[in-house]
């Protein structure tokens, strides 16, 4: 069992902000979910840290789920193994009760906010939230290029791809990977969720941090397509067989694995496209199967379309860090008129029946 881990449950992505919350917790299978609400400033995050350094100190693991806008504030914060939940509410991931009562709890922290004193800051806020929005639209057409330039430089690697040695190769893995006993009795599922992400911060990597206990086989080559495809089917084996599997996505194309984890098999596959010098416990060599003699003539073609992508990502980066600055200026006007002892109660009296 962890002890800590690190991920983002939402993403800056090609597509716009892009949620996998509902795959944070089962409502099905938890105890409590707490759904904090209220808006910036208002201390959700300082909330769910303190309840997540609470249940450390008590011996629990942990589940962090960082925000993909301000990796240092926090989206979620999970104990699986008193199946308890706290997840912010607020947009743009929007989260509702689905068992409400019988699972869910909204907590409103915005009930500690002193209402009269915001108003008068009301066309400040109007504004700051409309120049937020601006910019991720911003960001988000940045990041939409970027995946056009991306798939522009894939097309050129899949046209050299032998797909007889794909399958082949997937075949290959997916025998060695997998116990021969068979199919297990139960079914097989999936959660889904990043480790990476576009931040205000810059790009942000949990990935490493999941590797430290797990045999980590890694994929290398530099066409996510493939990858994707390949981290498919071994996802659809694995369900096939009844294994549970964390399922880990690219932020720029967040329907494209990049990760997965089958925790009953103690084993990670990672994309690592050209990290060769990393002491890997399997290697998947991609570039085995392409024509890289013929793909030379296209070097210049790849490098140039790189560039680009590089330049559009930057943008983008550029765009969510004036975010940041927009959205510290925001909460100043809850921090200044909020009643933070209300908010230290309401902590006391949840984290207390955790004891």
């Amino acid at each position: 069992m962890f002890k800590e881990k690190h991920v983002f449950a939402g993403n800056n992505s090609s597509k716009g902000f892009y949620s996998y919350f509902d795959y944070i917790i089962e409502p099905n299978d938890a105890k409590r979910i707490y759904i904090l609400k209220g808006g910036p400033g208002v201390g959700k995050s300082s909330f769910m840290k303190k309840f997540g350094s609470k249940m450390a100190s008590q011996g629990y693991g942990v589940e962090y789920i960082h925000c993909s806008s301000d990796e240092s504030s926090l989206d979620g914060v999970l104990i699986p193994e008193l199946k308890v939940a706290f997840i912010d509410g607020t947009a743009p991931h929007i989260v509702d009760p689905k068992l409400p009562g019988a699972v869910d709890e909204i907590v409103n922290l915005g009930i500690y906010i002193n209402s009269k004193e915001i108003e008068k800051h009301k066309a400040q806020i109007i504004e700051i939230n409309k120049r937020i929005s601006q910019l991720y639209k911003s960001a988000y057409r940045y990041l939409e290029s970027a995946n056009l330039m991306s798939e522009e430089i894939n097309s050129i690697y899949d046209h050299f791809t032998d797909n007889t040695k794909f399958l082949a190769l997937c075949d290959e893995v997916i025998n060695k990977l997998f116990p021969k006993e068979g199919t297990r009795s139960k079914p097989g599922s999936v959660r889904k969720m990043f480790t990476e992400a576009y931040t205000a911060n810059g790009y942000i990597k949990y990935t490493d941090s999941l590797c430290s206990s797990l045999k980590t086989w890694a994929i290398i080559g530099e066409n996510s397509n493939c990858t994707s495809k390949f981290l498919d089917r071994v996802v659809d084996e694995a369900l096939k067989r009844g294994f549970y599997v964390e399922c880990f996505y690219k932020p720029l194309t967040p329907d494209k694995l990049q990760h997965i984890i089958i925790p009953d098999l103690n084993v990670m596959l990672k994309t690592a496209e050209n990290q060769l010098s990393c002491n890997y416990d399997e290697i998947i060599n991609l570039h085995e199967i392409m024509d890289l003699e013929n793909l030379k003539a296209y070097i210049s073609d790849i490098e140039n379309n790189l560039h680009l992508y590089d330049l559009l990502i930057k943008n983008a980066l550029d765009k969510l860090s004036q975010t940041k600055k927009h959205h510290d200026l925001l909460e100043i006007f809850y921090v200044n008129n909020m009643d933070f002892k209300g908010v230290d109660q309401c902590y006391e009296n949840i984290s207390s029946q955790y004891s």
